[in-house]
This record gives structure tokens, sequence and C-alpha cells, in this order.
């Protein structure tokens, strides 16, 4: 049997085959409070709590305020807040899961409140159907709120981040519901809201798509109540019998006859296994199998539901009522030969230096993982740290023994660290009464998350490295209240204030806290406090909406992300800095200024050639026009190609004067290259191009059709030619200075395209011409001329030896041969007699001059 100086079954009262404990937690700190005469608020999980004067009673006013006092309360009594209510008529008060206190007004206003009484902005309405018609009933939940109004309809909200008032479905009562209940969207199947209403014998389910009797002739209920796990409803009858069925109302588990001829105040669960009745002095609580307990009560209490117990608040105390856990129940119960008892005992025996205590040890050799796991879970669900400490030296006393790998060591520390964590939370100047299992069910992560928000930073702190958590969320918290508390500290002092404390602790968001002091109106510590910020990606914007344009430009740049330096760059020329200070900015940092030029480039080419003017980089203005100037030249040419088959007189005038434009692009490019020193060849070869546009819509207009737009000079030249306008190529010649030969080279050319051999010859015996003989040669060649027309000009060849290679490239063998022999080319005249053969009649020919020839040689 456990050690008696530890037992705590004397605080035990057996319902049945169980046992239940009430403890208390705290006495109450407040004082002057009368709970008959309020209105209170309880907030789950160890959660603060709200009253105010319940303006349904006559109460005693003094003091000389007659509006009521709303005051905020931990789960010790130590009064948080208190403001006065001066809004309308409260119908109903809850706490949110956030532990943010909501108030909803009989209009159907919604109030929220942080439990320091500080107004949240999260305020909305129900909607004008609701107050137009009030409030009958109203149910609140964690994360939303029901109410039921005058006309008997629904109208529910399911998520307060977002406040959006839907309508249920229409009950279709015809009297109000004697009670209302709530499923949370997470206990329903369809993972919706469901209301419960009863309505005289009839429970009815109503969603959002349908409103449907779930059960019939249950009698007359008054009070309904849903376990916290959502699984079973209780509901109290009006002939004193309490219920108790299934979600779904397929099976009743029990039925319990109250004897009372008075509705109770208040009807809740303790746990899941049991519902406990309040009524003004007696507190009842019924078992799953019809087993009962009576406390009497003192005072008014209030009841608190808990995941694993319900907690009893009255103005004198703060206590919970609970279920003994089996591990508990085991070691402690009187004559317990459980193998934890066994082990508890063992280790008071060692502790007293007592042999027995190997005895004890060995006789349970074989189940000490289990008596192990059942004083660890004892430890871990009692609440005196006394018996806790007892039971874990008792755990980890066999843990020594245990066969390795039988029980995981972490558990111990898993266990030990949530009780240094509860004990903490449940001292009185911290008020929050949580055990284990109510741990377990709100995560950690949630806990620190409400420690953070009741500014109980440090002991956050420590539990978030205590279990490896991300401590940046508390730390940027206290640094924004230490920010807002400290609006008179100089920004210096207050910087090394707050830098001190987070410089040993990595990846602190400094971005976070700079935004929050610029909202309290700190500029000067904002942009401080952004010396510390590691990620250019949080502290980029912020130095552009605190006006440091420049160094968020820099930082921009010296992260390498592009995008925060487009973003640097527009704020700049985009909120108001002026044009020049925007150029030399931009010129300082070749960076940004090859990034905008990018951007305007593809965007906007407008404010790109502003820009260009502005920094005085003219060769980029021209490049610009230049490049307007081909692109619209390029359209031009080809309507020419579209139109060509028709030759509109409408459609020519206005490519004419599309051409214009061209001109003028191409003109105000060549002055702007013209303003550089090392653009003086860009300068007149716009100029150039220029004069040729111009010319070539002279020549489209004399010719009357558009042949010439989009040619290049010596294609404009050839078109002169092909149209036999010869005056107007000497015209484009003249203007463009073209040299004789380049002129003379292309009108050879264009004869010998259009197979004019003639007029080819007779520009070979102009005596203007310039050019060679070989080169008309060659342009028969390429163009296929006739051998006689080939040959004439092959004729007037001055040399002997090119002429008779010429007339055996054209098959002329006779010729060639005589002409070599005009030369004395002997070497000629045998590649001739090579290239006829020996068998042909002109063989013999050329074989006699040959002959002849060596002859007079010798």
């Amino acid at each position: 049997m456990a050690g008696a100086n530890l037992s705590p079954v004397g605080e035990w009262d057996a319902c049945g085959n169980r046992y239940y404990s009430k403890a208390e937690l705290y006495q109450m700190a407040w004082s002057d409070v009368n709970l008959d005469n309020l209105r209170v608020a309880c907030a789950r999980y160890g959660g603060p709590i709200a009253t105010i004067r319940d303006d349904g009673k006559m109460v005693l006013v003094s003091g000389g305020i007659t509006q009521p006092l709303l005051k905020i309360y931990t789960s010790a009594g130590v009064q948080q807040a208190v403001f006065i209510w001066d809004k309308g008529r409260i119908e109903a008060m809850g706490w949110t899961s956030e532990e943010d206190l909501m108030i909803v007004e009989q209009t159907g206003e919604v109030h929220l409140y942080n439990m320091f009484g500080t107004q949240l902005p999260r305020h909305f309405s129900m909607g004008s159907e609701v107050q137009r018609e009030g409030i009958l009933d109203c149910e609140l939940y964690g994360d939303g709120l029901v109410v039921l109004t005058k006309g008997l309809q629904l109208w529910a909200v399911s998520g307060l981040a977002e406040p959006r008032p839907q309508k249920l479905a229409s009950p279709a009562l015809k009297e109000p519901p004697s009670c209302m209940t709530i499923f949370q969207p997470r206990h329903t199947l369809s993972g919706c809201l469901e209301v419960l209403l009863a309505v005289g014998t009839t429970v009815m389910t109503v969603d959002v798509d349908s409103a449907e009797q779930t059960a019939t002739g249950v009698g007359n209920i008054q009070k309904l109540s849903i376990a916290p796990n959502g699984q079973f409803v209780a509901a109290y009858t009006a002939d004193g019998r309490l219920k108790v069925w299934v979600a779904d109302f397929t099976k009743a588990l029990s039925e319990f006859t109250t004897q009372s001829d008075k509705l109770p105040e208040q009807l809740e669960w303790c746990g899941t296994d049991s519902v406990v009745m309040c009524w003004q002095d007696i507190l009842l609580m019924v078992g799953p199998y019809g087993d009962w307990i009576k406390h009497n009560l003192e005072s008014k209490t209030v009841l608190v539901s808990e995941c694993d117990g319900i907690r009893l608040i009255s103005a004198e105390q703060h206590e919970l009522l609970s279920r003994v856990p089996d591990s508990l129940t085991d070691i402690f119960k009187i004559g317990s030969t459980a193998p934890g008892a066994l082990l508890f005992d063992a280790r008071q025996l060692f502790e007293q230096q007592n042999a027995r205590a190997d005895e004890a040890l060995r006789s349970i050799v074989g189940q000490l993982p289990e008596a192990v796991s059942s004083c660890v879970d004892a430890a871990g669900a009692e609440l005196d740290p006394v018996r806790q400490a007892a039971l874990m030296k008792a755990g980890c006393y066999g843990r020594a023994f245990c066969p390795v790998g039988s029980y995981p060591r972490k558990r111990i520390l898993q266990v030990c660290q949530s009780l240094r964590i509860l004990n903490a939370l449940r001292g009185p100047h911290v008020g929050v009464p949580l055990t284990l299992a109510q741990l377990e069910a709100l995560t950690p992560a949630v806990l620190v998350s409400r420690l953070i928000n009741a500014r109980r930073h440090l002991l956050a702190l420590r539990i978030a490295e205590m279990l490896n958590m991300d401590t940046d969320k508390v730390l940027v918290h206290w640094a924004c209240q230490k920010i807002s508390a400290s609006l008179q500290q100089p920004d210096d002092q207050l910087k090394d204030t707050l830098t001190g404390k987070l410089q040993k602790y990595r990846g602190i968001r400094y971005s976070l806290i700079a935004g929050h002091a610029e909202s309290v109106g700190r500029k000067g510590l904002a942009t401080l406090l952004l010396e510390y910020e590691t990620c250019a990606a949080d502290q980029v914007p912020l130095l552009l909406s605190l006006g440091e344009l420049e160094r968020a430009l820099t930082k921009a740049i010296d992260s390498g992300d592009t995008d925060l330096v487009y973003l640097a760059i527009f704020r700049m020329y985009r909120k108001g800095m002026p044009l020049k200070d925007f150029l030399e900015t931009m010129s300082a940092n070749p960076l940004a200024k090859r990034l905008f030029i990018s951007y305007c480039h593809r965007r906007e080419p407008e404010l790109l050639e502003q820009i260009y003017l502005g920094m005085g980089t003219y060769d980029g203005v021209g490049h610009m026009r230049l490049c307007a100037a081909l692109r619209k030249a390029n359209k031009i040419s080809k309507a020419n190609q579209a139109g060509s088959s028709s030759s509109s007189s409408s459609g020519h005038a206005g490519l004419i004067s599309d051409n214009s434009e061209v001109v003028q692009l191409l003109v105000r490019a060549s002055e702007q290259y013209a303003q550089t020193k090392e653009h003086v060849f860009q300068s007149k070869a716009s100029a150039e191009f220029a004069k040729l546009r111009t010319v070539q819509a002279e020549l489209e207009q004399e010719a009357g059709q558009a042949c010439f737009l989009g040619c290049t000079l010596t294609q404009t030249l050839q078109q002169c030619l092909r149209l036999g306008n010869a005056r107007a190529a000497e015209r484009v010649r003249h203007i463009f200075k073209l040299p004789d030969k380049r002129f003379g080279w292309i009108k050879v050319q264009t004869l010998a395209t259009l197979k004019d051999w003639e007029g080819l010859e007779a520009l070979a015996k102009e005596k203007k011409n310039v050019l060679p003989i070989p080169v008309y040669i060659a342009a028969c060649k390429s163009n296929g001329a006739p051998t006689q027309a080939t040959a004439r000009l092959v004729a007037r060849l001055p040399d002997a030896s090119r002429k008779a290679e010429e007339y055996a490239a054209l098959g002329m063998f006779q010729e060639a041969a005589e002409t070599a022999a005009t030369v004395k080319d002997s070497a000629m005249l045998s590649k001739i007699q090579g290239m006829v053969g020996t068998s042909s009649p002109l063989a013999a020919t050329v074989a006699q001059i040959r002959d002849r020839l060596t002859a007079v040689t010798r």
C-alpha cells in the first residue's frame, strides 16, 4: 500500500466504481464580488474571467456610477482590467478560442476585447434582419456564435477572422424553443455548424441546408449540454429527469431522476463521463451508471466544463472537480497491490533505507515497465507538487531496473517538463490552472501564444526554450509591447535596451519590431532597428515606407534581388521624389540604372526617353528614335507588299504620310546622336537614311507606284534603271555622291539582270566607261548571256592571253587558237589542243597553228 502520509484518498469521493476529487486551485483574490448579481463569462483552459452587472436583476447601485463596470480577472481572481460599458444591452458574453472577450448586444452588434480591456477593431453586426427583429437567445463558442431572433430565425457566424453572418435553414417554429445548444463544426460529420433546438418533446437539428427532427417523445427538455468531445448530449426535462444520448439521439445511454421541482441553473459535463447540475445551494454530479455525488454550496457557483473535469468558481474559491485517473487509483487506493502501488512503496522504503525495498521491487520485476508507466502517468495527473515529486521518483527508481528498451526514457523527460510548466502556470501570480490532459489538448504552441497575449513574456520564453520551440514570436511581441510602453524614452536609448536583450537570439525579425515602432510614430527608432534586420525582403519595404529611399535602394542592390531593386526604384520614382534627385540616384547606381532602363524599354518607352534626356544620355534617345523609325519603316514595307496587287491612290498617300513620320524620327535620331562625339557615324547614317527615305518617296510619287520605300540605295538605283528612268538614277547618284565605279557596277548588274545584252555592250563601248571589260563578261556569264553576246565583249579584251582563255571557256577554240598564236603562246595552244581532243577536225587545225608557231620560233 502506498505511503499513508502522501495518500490523497481522503480527498476522493466514490461514485460507483469510480472516484472523483474536488481540489482547490485558488482562494480568489478579488473582493466585494457577489456572483448572484453578476453576469459571468469564464474562458476554458484556465483562461480569464469577465464579470458585469446583470441588468436582468435588481441591484443596489452606489458610488455615483450608474453605468455597469466590466471587469476582467485571472482565474485566481486578480483583476487585469476594468472599464465602463457604455454600449447597448448585453444579450450574451463569452470568450473566443484566442481568449478575446466577445460581447453580443440585443441589436446584434458584436464587440471584441482583449483580456486587458482594449477593444479590438474586429467589430461586426449580425445584419439588419437581426437588428430589426431583436435577439431571443444567443449561444457562443470558440470560433463563432449563433443567435435566435424573436422572429424565430437562426443566424450564425462560423469564423471570427472574417465574420460573415449566415442565415440557417428555417426551423418553421410556431413557438420559441425551450433551450438551444451548438454542435461545433469540429464535432460534426459535415464539418459545418449544427444547432440543437428543444421544442416541446422534440429535438430539432438545424444547419445551413436543412432543419430536421432528430428525436421525438424525449420529454419536455429545458436544458441541453453537449460533451466536450461532441459525442454525447445531456438533457434536463421539466419533470426533473436527466437524460443522456449519443450525439445523433439514436441511443439512450442513461436516465436519472433528480426529484427536484426546480430547474438547475447550470447543466455542464465533467469531462466526458459524468454530468453536473447546479442549483443555488446544491451541486449534483451524476455518473455514467446512475451513481451520484452531492456537494453543498455556500454561495453561487459558476461551472466551466473542461475536457477532463469541471471548474467550480465561487466568490471565495476556485476548485477543480474531476475523475481520479486509474493510475492514481491503482497507486493510492487502500489495500492496492497493483504494480504501481508496490513500486511506490518500494521507493518509500528505499528512502527510509529499509531492506524491504529490494523485496518489494523483486516482487514486480516482471511488471516493472507497467509499474513505471503507472507512476509517471499518476504524477502527470496529480496537482500537488509534493506527490508529483514522490511519484516521479518512484518512476525513475523503477526505470533504473527495467530491461533496456522496455520503457521509453523520453516519456519521463516529457512528463517532467510538462509538470514544471503546469506548476509555473498554476501559481496565483499567473493564474492559469491547467492539467496535463488540458495542456495536451491545448498544445504547447497555443499555450505560448496565450501567454504572449497575457503579456507573460518571460514565462512564455522559458517554456519555448525548454520545449525547443521557436522563440522569435515571443521576443518580437515583447519588444513591441516594450516600445508601446516606452513612448517617452529616447530612440537611441530604447534601441540599445531592445538590442541588448535580443542580440543573443538568432533569427529575430527586427522588421516586425520596426514596423510596430513606425505604427506608434517612432520612425527614428524603426530606422535604427532595421539596421539589425538580416532579411532584405523584410528590410527594404519598411525602409521605403519610412521614406529612407536611397538606403532602401542600397540594401536592395546589396541583396542581389532584382525584384527588390525594382520595388525600390518604382517607389522612388512614383512617390514624389524630384526627378533631378531620382536621376542623380540612378546615375550613382549602375545596376539600378540598367534595370530601370530595361523595364522602361519594354513597358514605358515614353518614360525612358524622359529619363535619357534628364540624364544627358543623348545616344540612348537617338537609339530609341532610330528603333521607332525602323519599326515604322518595317510596317510600311509590309503594307507595300500587301498592297502591291492593288494600286489605290488613297492607300499610297497614307504610306507617303507615314514615311514622313519615319523621316522625322530619323532626323531627330541624327540630331541626338550628333550631340555626342562618340556617335558621329550613327548621326551621319541616320541622316543619310532619312535622305534616302525622302528621295524614295519622291520617286514613288513620280512613278505612281509603291516600289521604292524599304529599298537600299543600290536597290533604289536598280529600280530606277529597271523602270528606264536613267535621269532619276543619275539624280540619286548625285545626291548620295556615289562613286563612278560603284554606279557603273550597279548599271552592269542591272542590265545583265534584265538580259539587255545590247545595252550592256553599248555601255561597254561608251567613252566614259570606267569599268574593265572582265566585269561585263562576268555579269554575262552569271546571268546566262548568249555566247555571241559574251564573245563580242571578249573581243574587246586588250589582253590577248586573257582573251584566248575566255574564248576557250566559251567553246570557241579556233578563235582561241588564233588569238594565242598572235601572242605566240604555245602553252595556251597546247591547252586548247588538249581541250578539243585528237580526233576532231579542229584538233588538226590547232596542231597546224602550233607547228607553224614552233617553226617560226626555231
